[in-house]
């Protein structure tokens, strides 16, 4: 089962569907907050911006990585150059360390 290539395109189909609807709901929050914070003054206001802001590069992360993992997996399997691999995966590797790091700052 596990030497059958069908088996491991749908793995990566169903978890890019599952990623890009977690960012898009991560985003629509996000948008959500921002347009709620702008609207209200609240005691605190600067920490809950900051927040904000981390959110959002937190989120951008995601997509990053989203896409470079995308595109590993395509030139990966069309046989892409050594290069763009290596470059691919430093991507990969930096965007989900962004992701973890800004999510340890809570």
């Amino acid at each position: 089962m596990t030497g059958d290539f069908r088996f491991w395109w749908a793995l990566f189909v169903l978890f890019t569907v599952l990623s890009v609807l977690v960012v898009q709901r991560g985003y629509r929050t996000w948008r959500e907050m921002r347009d709620l914070l702008a609207k209200v003054d609240v005691p605190g206001r600067a920490e809950h911006a900051r927040r904000l802001r981390r959110e959002g590069w937190r989120l951008a992360w995601m997509g990053v990585s989203l896409v470079a993992m995308t595109a590993l997996v395509f030139a990966a399997l069309s046989g892409g150059p050594p290069g763009l691999i290596v470059i691919l995966r430093g991507v990969a590797v930096l965007a989900v360390a962004a992701v973890v790091g800004l999510s340890l700052l809570r």
